[in-house]
């Protein structure tokens, strides 16, 4: 099942939307991926897991 461009188009404005009412969660979101790719490439120590 296919995405029509106007089914993409409704789904990245809910996105957007979400997003501008919740910058803390998307904050966080960011923090927890760039910190995962930290102890990935070994930059983090002691929290390989």
């Amino acid at each position: 099942m296919a995405m029509t461009d106007q089914t993409k188009e409704a789904r990245k404005a809910y996105k957007r939307e979400w997003a501008r009412k919740n910058p803390d969660k998307v904050k966080a979101a960011q923090e927890r991926y760039w910190h995962k790719k930290a102890v990935e490439a070994g930059k983090v120590k002691g929290e390989e897991g």
